[in-house]
């Protein structure tokens, strides 16, 4: 019997460190099953402390049997945790379509997004990129508590990104304006893991096209859809990849940004505009110097055409979202130090709304305290717009004319 008891205590404790481990990861709907474990692990472990003690009535027993089911807890902890990196999402490639009749070129476009719904192996991700950029490696102990936070963030919005959803109906968008006599899709690759991009065009070669148009869906191409690239690089006999060129240098984009901004002004000269970029982690922004570059371009594209509508040129500033200076809550307090009583923040190259745009910029510019004649407004991420579908629509024709060499 006693050693029975001894396995309830350990195992029941481990049991209910892992539970409050996977309580903190595991998805909302299934948080109501892991509190039921872990209930009845702790239950397990109560019980058979109590009858150890009953049974040898002794304290330095209860302080021995207290320490290996505390010891036990973080143990069960810690074994989830040392688990967790090998938590991945998994990657769902859309559907190819047919061929037809008459030689046409499949449309992908890239789509730099979080997924719809929390998910595991997207908070993996999310800690494995600054890793990969040269930050330090989360501990165990706190490990769990990264996902529990990512997990916060999406209840904060109502349980879904609409992001992922935006980039959708810009594909549909998309479809209205590309001939379908040359053109089959588009069809939506979200950035993942490095290897959608890769796979899909692998289904594309299997399902018989001859030539993949691939289109960012993104101003600059940032870490995940270089690795994407970087992932369908390899030779792939029977298909031809065409890449379209960067959004960074439109100058429609940039007016449409603008524009959109000018429609909330009120008085140019009290009016100050907080352009927002990404910004990006640690050997990240080393190595791939050209995204801040090109993203810094194509806001100091849009500040122009504001500066050309009427507003003060100190008064419409570049800043990044995170990562580095200045941050929105520096620019907002700027702003309105120096007397911009309506401070517009804008996501100059952020096309769709999502968590950051939704969470992390408001709460930037809100612990920036400005007075209270001071009124801060965000403007909506432009995607929606048509002129975003026409101005793709417009590259991937020009990239398809390269490739074949007919005007």
């Amino acid at each position: 019997m006693m050693p029975f008891l001894w396995i309830g205590l350990v195992g029941g404790s481990l049991g209910a460190g892992a539970s409050l481990a996977v309580l903190l990861v595991v998805i909302r709907r299934r948080e109501g099953l892991v509190m039921i474990a872990g209930v009845a692990f702790m239950a397990l472990s109560v019980l058979a402390a109590n009858s150890l003690v009953a049974i040898y009535d002794r304290p330095v027993l209860t302080v021995i049997a207290s320490a290996i089911a505390v010891g036990s807890v973080g143990g069960g902890f810690a074994l989830v945790a040392s688990l967790l990196s090998y938590v991945h999402a998994k990657s769902h490639l859309p559907a190819i379509p047919s061929v037809g009749t008459t030689p046409r070129s499949l449309v992908v476009v890239l789509a730099d997004v979080e997924a719809n719904e929390y998910v595991a192996g997207e908070g993996t991700q999310e800690i494995a990129d600054p890793i990969d950029a040269g930050l330090p490696e989360p501990t165990m102990s706190v490990m769990p508590f990264h996902y529990a936070a990512q997990k916060a963030r999406y209840r904060a919005v109502g349980g879904r990104s609409p992001e992922a959803g935006q980039a959708a109906d810009l594909t549909e968008r998309l479809e209205a304006r590309l001939d379908q006599i040359d053109f089959a899709g588009p069809i939506m690759v979200r950035c993942s893991d490095g290897s959608s991009l890769h796979d899909t065009l692998r289904a594309a070669r299997e399902a018989g096209f001859a030539t993949a148009i691939v289109a960012g869906a993104y101003i600059a191409e940032g870490y995940r859809a270089g690795a994407e690239r970087r992932g369908a690089d390899a030779p792939m006999p029977g298909l031809s990849v065409v890449y379209t060129r960067s959004l960074w240098a439109s100058d429609e984009l940039a007016r449409l940004v603008a524009r959109r901004t000018l429609t909330v002004r009120s008085d140019p000269e009290r009016t100050g505009v907080a352009l927002v970029v990404h910004g990006q982690p640690g050997e990240h922004e080393r190595a791939n110097q050209s995204f801040d570059i090109q993203e810094n371009a194509f806001a100091n594209r849009v500040r122009l055409f504001l500066v050309e509508e009427g507003l003060e040129s100190d008064r419409v500033r570049v800043c990044a979202a995170e990562w580095r200076d200045p941050g929105v809550t520096e620019t907002v307090r700027h702003l309105a130090a120096i007397g911009c009583d309506r401070v517009l923040v804008v996501p100059a190259c952020q096309p769709f709304a999502n968590l950051q745009t939704l969470l992390d910029m408001p709460a930037a510019a809100r612990d920036a305290r400005v007075p209270e004649n001071a009124r801060v407004v965000h403007i909506a991420p432009w995607g929606d717009d048509e002129s975003f579908a026409e101005v793709l629509a417009a590259a991937i024709d020009e990239a398809a004319t390269e490739s074949t060499g007919v005007d």
